[in-house]
């Protein structure tokens, strides 16, 4: 049990305690105070094991190197201090991530098959700017961004030039301004 699960649980007892009632909310305050304040700025051996094991009741996954920056688990130097050991040594060691965290919906296909994808939809949208293929992209697909990612780029024109995608402009379009009409001569005569 951590000591915020313990503090809950005594607040709860002492809510249904035959005690005075101003005594009663008294304790109540404190000790809800206590729960507030967690973890306290000391960072003993148990308060650190304490926050691990809350965090991840509160977050249902397992702890990652950078969740050590947080505010309610210890810092890397704190880890350091207390168990000569980096932060990852630690989280290894006493929570290791029973499995990987969840990957990418795209990761099932190598970065080649998504970007063979992407330059098909590129040239069925013939977008004028990243914002226009996310709109018209199949939603199956992924994002310019994460295409750029897998290609090892971070803007939209570096992608393009990657590529050697042709960048369209509104005059490559090529819109059919032609209608089918019937023109009314206002003769009605056989």
């Amino acid at each position: 049990m951590t000591r915020k699960e313990a503090l809950n649980e005594a607040i709860k007892l002492i809510r249904t305690a035959k005690i005075d009632p101003e005594k009663r909310e008294l304790i109540i305050k404190k000790l809800e105070l206590c729960v507030s304040e967690l973890p306290f700025a000391s960072w003993s051996e148990e308060a650190i094991f304490d926050a691990c094991e809350e965090f991840i009741r509160e977050n249902g996954r397992g702890i990652t190197t950078k969740d050590f920056e947080r505010p309610e688990l210890p810092s890397h130097p704190t880890i350091k201090n207390r168990f000569g050991m980096t932060a990852k040594e630690f989280r290894d060691l006493y929570y290791p991530l029973k499995e990987r965290l969840p990957r990418s919906r795209y990761a099932n296909h190598p970065a080649s098959y998504w970007t063979e994808r992407f330059i098909s939809e590129y040239n069925r949208i013939r977008p004028m700017g990243q914002k226009e293929y996310d709109v018209k992209r199949d939603c199956n697909y992924p994002s310019w961004a994460t295409i750029a990612r897998m290609n090892g780029v971070k803007t939209w024109s570096a992608l393009q030039e990657k590529l050697g995608l042709k960048r369209y402009r509104s005059a490559d379009r090529n819109i059919d301004y032609s209608f089918d009409f019937e023109i009314e001569t206002g003769d009605e005569s056989p």
